[in-house]
C-alpha cells in the first residue's frame, strides 16, 4: 500500500518513469495527501458488489428462480464483511412482491424464489439485491436486474390437487415493444471528454441518444458554427452513442443538427467553452494507456497533479510543471486493473479540474475453463457427465466457487450479448451511473473490435462512487448501517400498565424457539429496557415464544417485538429491450406446451403447492435423506465422511459438545471445539450457513443433522479454514415433522410446552430449495410423463480445490438439439470466469 501510495510519475516526453517521492521533515506531500485521503475513504466506506446468476434469462408463473449470488469487495474478491444478503422481487409498481433473506458463506450464497400464480402476475419485474452495508451509499449501488415473466399456465388449470380439467389451444405468444417507442422523440445530451469545452483547445465531445423509452437511437448529423457554417459530422455507432473532435474559438458558438432515424431534424445548442481551462485525454493503444494534457497559455508554468486510480485505490499518481500549452505520456497497461480506471487531473492549488474514465481489459487475468463431456453427442434422458478443470492464464489450478446452468436451447432461446455476465456486472454496470444498454455485448464476439464504441460509453456515462471535494475535506458518508454478521430479534420490556408503560431494565427474557423440542436462550434488558438476541439462524416461518420477568420473578407480558425496516422502493423503471420479446415469445409457448401436459397427468398441482412425501417404512438412508434435506454442505446434502442425525442425538441431554464426544471417528474435546486426531486446530463450525457459532451455543435437541468434513476435502471447499475439518451442523426446521420419526427412540418422560403465544419470525431466513433431477437410472422413476423441463440442471455450489477440477451428472430431458451450459464464478484472488458450452442430444 505504501508503494503504491508514493508512486510518482514522472512526465518526461512521451515516456513514464516510476519512482518513490521522499518524505520530508515538513510532513507529506500535497500529492500523497491526496492518496491517502482517498485510502481513508476506501477502508472507513468499504464498497460491497453483488452479482447473481440466474438459471435463465426469463419466467414464467409455475416456475421457480433459481440464483446464485457472489458478494465481493471493491477488488472483486469475496467478501467476508456482510453475512446477509436482501433479494427484492419487485413488480412494475414498485411493490415488492417477495423479499429474500439469503445467509452468505465467505461471500456467497443461493435461494429460489418460486412464482406462485396466486402472488404475482405476468409483466415485467426486477430483482434488487443488497447487503445492509451497502445501503449506506444508496440504493443506485445495488444489484438491479429487469426480469420478465409471463403466463404459460392453463387459463383452466387446477392447482387445488383435483382432477385436471380439460384445457383449450392457445394462440402462438406475441410480445410487443413498449409503445412508447413509436412517439419518435429523442433526447440527446453531449459530453466534453474531460469535462469542459476550452477555447482553442481540440477536444473530444461524446454524445448519447435515447428514445423515451429509455433505449438508444441512431443518429447523425454536423456541427455548425453561430454563423451557421459547417464545422464536423458526426453518426452514432452502438446503442446511440458516438464522439467527435471539436476545437471551440473564442466569441463563437456551436449547435447540433441532428437528423432523426425518421428523417427529422433537431437543433441542440453545444455546452459552452471556457475562456481558458485544462483538457485531459486519455487513449488506449496496444500495451499503453497514452495520457495528454492541454493547457491555456495563461495556465503555463503552473504544477498539476495526476491521479489515477480504480477501484478507491491509488495506481499511479504525478505532478508536472508545464512548460508548454501540451505534453503526452505513456503508462504501462498492465499496471491497472481490469475494469474502469478514473483519471482526475489537479491544478496548483489541487482542486480537480479535469476528469476522464477508461475501460481496461486484461484477458490475461480471466480464469480459463476446460470443460468436456463423456459422449460426442447425446439421446434423450441420457446421464450427461461433465468434466471441468479451471485454471489461470498460466494453467495453474485454482480454488474457487462457481455456478453452473444448463438449459435446453431449443426451449429457453437467448442471445449471449443481452446476458448479464460476472463480467459486465462487476467490471462494468456495477461501478458507472445509470442503465447500460446490452452491456455483455462489449465483452462478447469481437470485443477488440468495440474498444471504440466501449469508449463512448465512459465519456457518456459518469462516474459515480465519490466526489473529490468530499474526499479532501474529509465529508465521509455516515455508515448507518453495519455489515450484518447474522440476524437476530430485538424488542423492549415495559410494564403493563396501559396508559403510561415504563420500560423494565434487569429484565430477564426468556426466548424459545418452537423447534424440535426447542431452543431456549435467555438475555437481560439494559437501562432502557431493551434486549437483543443476535445471530441466531432463524427460518422464515420459524414460531417462538418470549417471556419476561424481573429478579422476584414477577412477569411482563408487555413486550413489544422490533420490526425490520425494509429498504424503501426507489420508483425506477428500467427500460424494456425489445430485442429479446421474440426470444421470450418463444420461451413461454414452450412452456405452456409442458404446463399442458402437467395438467393432463394431474401433475401441475404438485409444482404449485407444497408437496407432501410420505414414506411407508423409515430406514436408515429415510432418517439421514429427512435430516439433511436442509442441509448447505458445499458438497451435496449428506455428501461426508459421516453424517450424525437427529436419530444419533436423542440421547444427549442438550450439551452438544459433550453430546458428540466418542460419536465423531477420532474426535476429541478441544477447547470449546471438536478436534480431529492428527490436527492441531478444532474443527471449522458452520451452522445453517452460518460460520463462527460456538459448540456451546449449539442446543443438541435443536440439530437436525451434523456432517462432519475431514482434511483435504474440507479445506478444498471452504477454504484455510476447513484445514482441521468442519462440522456441518443443520437445524430442524418447521416444515418437517421430527417426531413422526422419533417415536420409537425418545427418552420416555418428553413434554412439549403449553400455553405459550406463539410469533412467527417473519424476518428469517429462507430456506434453500433442492434443485429436482430426475434419476432415469433408477427404475423406479416413472418414465410415462414426457419430460419437457427448460432448465435442465442447476447446481449453485460447485467448488474447485487445489486440482482445480471437479465434475457433474445430470439426466438430459426430453428435447432434442442444442443444451447451453452456462459456467460462472470466481477464485479465490478476484479472477473472474465465465464459460458457455454446448453439447447435442438427438
Amino acid at each position: 500500500m505504501k508503494r503504491l501510495l508514493l508512486i510518482l510519475l514522472m512526465f518526461t516526453g512521451f515516456c513514464v518513469k516510476a519512482q518513490e517521492t521522499p518524505a520530508t521533515n515538513a510532513g507529506p506531500t500535497r500529492l500523497q495527501t491526496i492518496a491517502a485521503s482517498l485510502d481513508s475513504f476506501r477502508r472507513k466506506v468499504p464498497i460491497e458488489k453483488v452479482h447473481i446468476h440466474f438459471d435463465k434469462p426469463f419466467y414464467s408463473l409455475g416456475d421457480t428462480i433459481w440464483m446464485k449470488a457472489y458478494v465481493v469487495i471493491q477488488s472483486n474478491e469475496l467478501s467476508a464483511l456482510s453475512q446477509i444478503l436482501y433479494a427484492d422481487l419487485i413488480d412494475d409498481k414498485d411493490s415488492i412482491k417477495t423479499s429474500l433473506r439469503i445467509p452468505l458463506t465467505n461471500g456467497f450464497g443461493w435461494s429460489s424464489i418460486t412464482l406462485s400464480d396466486t402472488l404475482l402476475k405476468s409483466g415485467t419485474y426486477r430483482l434488487r439485491a443488497y447487503t445492509n452495508l451497502m445501503r449506506n451509499l444508496g440504493e443506485e449501488y445495488f444489484f438491479d436486474k429487469e426480469i420478465m415473466i409471463g403466463n404459460a399456465l392453463p387459463p383452466k388449470s387446477n392447482t387445488t390437487g383435483g382432477p385436471p380439467q380439460k384445457t383449450t389451444a392457445v394462440a402462438k405468444t406475441q410480445v410487443t415493444a413498449s409503445p412508447k417507442t413509436a412517439t419518435g422523440d429523442v433526447s440527446v445530451q453531449f459530453f466534453p471528454e474531460s469535462g469542459t469545452l476550452v477555447n482553442d483547445i481540440a477536444s473530444k465531445v461524446g454524445f448519447k441518444a435515447v428514445g423515451n423509452d429509455g433505449l438508444g437511437r441512431e443518429i447523425s448529423g454536423i456541427i455548425v458554427d453561430k454563423d451557421n457554417n459547417p464545422v464536423t459530422s458526426f453518426q452514432s455507432e452502438h446503442a446511440g452513442m458516438g464522439s467527435f473532435i471539436l476545437q471551440p474559438a473564442a466569441n463563437n458558438t456551436y449547435t447540433a443538427v441532428i437528423k432523426l432515424a425518421n428523417g427529422n431534424e433537431k437543433k441542440i445548442a453545444l455546452p459552452a467553452a471556457a475562456a481558458q481551462g485544462y483538457v485531459l485525454s486519455v487513449v488506449q493503444a496496444n500495451d499503453n494507456v497514452i495520457v495528454n494534457i492541454q493547457a491555456s497559455n495563461s495556465l503555463l508554468n503552473g504544477e498539476v497533479s495526476l491521479v489515477a486510480q480504480a477501484n478507491n485505490i491509488v495506481q499511479y499518481a504525478g505532478k508536472k510543471t508545464l512548460t508548454s500549452n501540451s505534453f503526452t505520456a505513456r503508462i504501462p497497461k498492465n499496471r491497472f486493473p481490469e475494469g474502469i480506471t478514473q483519471f482526475t487531473l489537479f491544478s496548483p492549488d489541487y482542486q480537480p479540474v479535469a476528469e476522464r474514465l477508461i475501460f481496461i481489459r486484461i484477458n490475461d487475468n480471466h480464469l480459463k475453463f476446460n470443460i468436456s463431456s463423456d459422449k460426442a453427442d447425446y439421446k434423450k434422458r441420457d446421464k450427461v457427465h461433465l468434466d471441468m478443470e479451471i485454471t489461470d492464464q498460466d494453467g495453474k489450478p485454482v480454488i474457487g466457487t462457481f455456478s453452473m446452468a444448463v438449459t435446453d436451447e431449443g426451449k429457453v432461446p437467448y442471445k449471449e450479448l443481452n446476458e448479464t455476465t460476472i463480467f459486465s456486472n462487476l467490471l462494468l454496470t456495477s461501478d458507472i451511473k445509470g442503465y447500460v444498454e446490452q452491456p455483455n455485448y462489449y465483452f462478447t464476439d469481437d470485443v477488440d473490435n468495440k474498444s471504440g464504441e466501449l469508449d463512448n460509453l465512459m465519456l457518456t456515462q459518469g462516474w459515480r462512487k465519490f466526489v473529490w471535494k468530499d474526499i479532501l475535506a474529509h465529508n465521509l458518508p455516515t455508515l448507518t448501517y453495519q455489515a450484518e454478521d447474522g440476524l437476530g430479534l430485538n424488542g423492549r420490556v415495559l410494564t403493563n400498565s396501559k396508559k403510561k408503560p415504563l420500560p423494565i431494565a434487569g429484565a430477564r427474557v426468556t426466548l424459545l424457539v418452537n423447534i424440535g423440542d426447542g431452543i431456549i436462550v435467555d438475555t437481560v434488558t439494559n437501562a432502557q429496557g431493551r434486549f437483543n438476541f443476535n445471530k441466531f439462524p432463524f427460518r422464515k416461518g420459524t414460531t417462538y415464544n418470549v417471556t419476561a420477568a424481573d429478579a422476584k420473578g414477577k412477569k411482563y407480558e408487555n413486550i413489544e417485538i422490533d420490526e425490520q425496516i425494509p429498504q424503501p422502493v426507489t420508483i425506477k423503471h428500467l427500460p424494456q429491450d425489445p430485442s429479446a420479446n421474440n426470444d421470450f415469445a418463444a420461451y413461454l409457448d414452450e412452456s405452456r406446451e409442458r404446463f399442458d401436459e402437467l395438467d393432463k397427468n394431474g401433475m401441475l398441482s404438485h409444482i404449485m403447492l407444497k408437496e407432501v412425501v410420505v414414506k411407508d417404512k423409515i430406514t436408515k438412508e429415510t432418517i439421514k435423506e429427512v435430516a439433511t434435506q436442509h442441509s448447505q454442505n458445499l458438497a451435496g446434502a449428506g455428501n461426508a465422511d459421516q453424517v450424525l442425525t437427529f436419530i444419533d442425538l436423542l440421547p444427549c441431554q442438550n450439551d452438544l459438545l459433550a453430546c458428540l464426544t466418542g460419536r465423531i471417528t477420532g474426535g476429541y474435546v478441544s477447547g470449546e471445539g471438536i478436534a480431529i486426531r492428527g490436527f492441531d486446530s478444532p474443527m471449522y463450525v458452520i451452522v445453517d450457513g452460518i460460520a463462527g457459532r460456538p459448540l456451546s451455543s449449539v442446543v443438541s435437541s435443536d440439530v437436525s443433522s451434523i456432517e462432519i468434513l475431514r482434511g483435504g476435502g474440507a479445506a478444498a471447499l471452504y477454504g484455510m479454514h476447513g484445514s482441521s475439518g468442519v462440522l456441518v451442523i443443520t437445524t430442524k426446521k418447521g416444515d418437517v415433522d421430527y417426531t413422526a420419526y422419533e417415536t420409537d427412540h425418545r427418552t420416555p418422560g418428553y413434554n412439549k410446552p403449553q400455553g405459550l403465544k406463539a410469533y412467527t419470525f417473519k424476518v428469517g431466513y429462507d430456506l434453500r430449495k433442492q434443485f429436482y433431477q430426475p434419476d432415469y437410472a433408477n427404475p423406479k422413476t416413472n418414465t410415462q410423463l414426457p419430460d419437457l423441463r427448460t432448465t435442465v440442471f442447476w447446481k449453485p455450489g460447485i467448488t474447485t480445490g487445489e486440482t482445480g477440477k471437479t465434475s457433474v451428472d445430470f439426466f438430459n430431458a426430453d428435447g432434442t438439439g442444442n443444451y447451453r451450459v452456462i459456467v460462472e464464478g470466481l477464485d479465490l484472488y478476484g479472477r473472474l470466469g465465465r464459460q458457455v458450452f454446448h453439447y447435442t442430444v438427438k
